[in-house]
């Protein structure tokens, strides 16, 4: 995500002219390919074959605007950015055959709306989206990058302002409690500290960590054992 111009370093923002969309897509072709031919994954025969194409095969789109107070919208496009790669709703397992069958939009080449996987086949394309032990998948730059929001909190008059986000991990508990609650809502759009007979506010008396006190409470709510759950089983005719 990026703003659709660039900041002074007096803080003010200058928005970008309108940009030709048929020069930045040429643009973003020519390094794209370039950077294919560099790591050896095409060669120069190749991308002149590429380039005869009718259609390049590249596309952009900049209609849509978020405004500059539309905290909603920006929340919208990061969920889509970091999306799962996949649906549970669409996976089915059939055990016999040890097979997935996941199910999405009609492809216009293909023709079908499934792709059948065998259980390896699905966990290697799964893993090719786990991203490596250590790596960052969200990063700030420029105006909004860690060092610029400490140098403008310092210059705002609010103290020595940390310069990673690592520094931020020293806060109040209580703090933390409200950020822990409101990022449960955010994702599972359920709020933890309601309780759910009443729709009261609820706080939070202690963390059980104990294996046999846990399992107490579960035996007296009549949830333990936990039921088991099988692998949803999709039929082959469907």
């Amino acid at each position: 995500m990026v703003t659709d111009g660039a900041f002074s370093p007096a803080g003010w923002f200058f928005a970008f002219p309108r940009i030709d969309l048929d020069a930045l897509e040429r643009l973003f072709r020519h390094r794209v390919l370039q950077m294919l031919l560099r790591e050896r994954r095409i060669d120069e025969t190749l991308i002149r074959k590429l380039l005869g194409w009718r259609h390049s095969g590249f596309s952009l789109h900049n209609e849509v605007r978020i405004g500059a107070h539309d905290a909603e919208g920006r929340r919208a496009v990061s969920e889509y950015i970091l999306r799962s790669p996949f649906s549970q709703e669409k996976m089915r397992y059939h055990p016999r055959t040890g097979t997935i069958i996941y199910r999405s939009k009609m492809h216009p080449v293909l023709k079908r709306n499934f792709e059948v996987f065998s259980a390896c086949d699905w966990l290697a394309a799964l893993t090719a989206h786990i991203p490596n032990a250590g790596e960052h998948l969200v990063r700030y730059y420029g105006w909004y990058s860690n060092v610029s929001r400490g140098k403008r909190r310092t210059a705002q008059g609010e103290g020595e302002a940390p310069d990673t986000i690592e520094e931020f991990s020293e806060i109040p508990a209580s703090t933390a409690k409200r950020a822990w609650a409101r990022l449960i809502k955010q994702v599972y759009e359920a709020d933890p500290l309601v309780c759910p007979r009443c729709g009261g506010a609820m706080r939070i008396l202690a963390f059980i960590e104990q294996h046999e006190v846990i399992e107490k409470i579960l035996t007296h709510l009549a949830l333990w054992p936990a039921p088991a759950h099988s692998p949803p089983v999709a039929s082959l005719a469907a």
